[in-house]
């Protein structure tokens, strides 16, 4: 019998398109603590596999220091955001961004072991790597001539003080990352442009070393037609029906799962825990509640790093 498919929401400000904030109302600031327990709750409703927080060194989801005034600049720490969730959720995964290039590793073991032990194991930790000059200078350095090999380190001195419980994962679009991902991580997400592409990146994270990794695929979706040219992962804009059907054939195409990168997060996330999830759970066999107690680790079915 065919697994059922795994589904995960990647959570960004007011959501994935540069814009969210126009088509955004009555939810609070992006800011406090409310909106993003309400998102989480929305989540949890869903029996989403886990959720990310995104994070960066810069004030916006762009790679240029330029301000850019129509985006929307400032977010909390997504590893302070996540703890706070962790206090209002009991079975969501909790996976934010947290960047390795630049930050003290010990402090960054003990802020993620704190949220795996707040959350009675849901934790985990997207890597960020960083190799931009603008970045480097907010810390009076050079880029860093070997940042995979940095962040390698600093992920081993994560396991290592976090006991290997802490899941590890990291996006990925080109070969080096698969590569550091094959070494340093447990889930990889990737950015297919279609089913063609989809197996395509499935060969070369398998090339990389991947062969043991939890492959999510991530999916730009947006059920008003809110739509970002500029997403580096597939833009998705049709019925919860059709969402349900491609999230069933990428997995019959290899990958694990799907991330869902909601355009607007107070519009398309309910659309996907209450529309999108019942008909998985009618057609694939989708999960009908958690199972108490269980971790991350668990539910993802990975094993543990000595």
């Amino acid at each position: 019998m065919t697994a059922a498919p795994r589904v995960a929401v990647a959570l960004e400000g007011y959501g994935w398109h540069p814009e969210s904030w126009r088509h955004t109302t009555d939810v609070g600031p992006v800011t406090g603590g409310a909106y993003w327990t309400a998102l989480a709750a929305t989540a949890e409703r869903g029996l989403l596999d886990f959720v990310t927080f995104d994070d960066s060194l810069g004030p916006q989801r762009r790679r240029r220091p330029e301000i850019e005034p129509r985006w929307l600049a400032g977010r909390p720490d997504a590893v302070l955001l996540a703890a706070h969730v962790a206090t209002s959720t009991r079975h969501l995964g909790l996976i934010p961004v947290a960047v390795a290039t630049h930050t003290d590793p010990s402090r960054l073991a003990r802020d993620l072991a704190a949220l795996d032990d707040i959350s009675e194991g849901r934790a985990g930790w997207q890597v960020r790597i960083s190799s931009s000059r603008h970045e480097a200078e907010l810390f009076g350095r050079e880029p860093d001539e070997d940042p995979f090999g940095a962040a390698a380190d600093t992920v081993h001195t994560v396991r290592e003080t976090g006991g290997g419980e802490i899941v590890v994962a990291a996006l990925a679009h080109n070969p080096h990352v698969y590569e550091f991902a094959s070494r340093s991580a447990d889930l990889v997400f990737i950015t297919p442009k279609g089913d063609e592409s989809l197996g395509a990146i499935l060969a070369e994270v398998d090339s990389a070393g991947g062969r043991n990794l939890q492959v999510y695929a991530d999916l730009f979706v947006s059920f008003d037609g809110v739509v970002d040219d500029r997403s580096d992962a597939e833009v998705f804009t049709g019925t919860p029906a059709e969402l349900a059907a491609k999230i069933c054939r990428w997995q019959r195409l290899g990958a694990a799962g799907v991330r869902l990168r909601p355009a607007v997060n107070s519009a398309d996330l309910p659309v996907i825990a209450d529309e999108v999830i019942p008909m998985l759970q009618r057609t694939a066999g989708f999960r009908t509640e958690y199972r108490p107690g269980e971790t991350l680790r668990q539910r993802l079915g990975s094993e543990r790093v000595p």
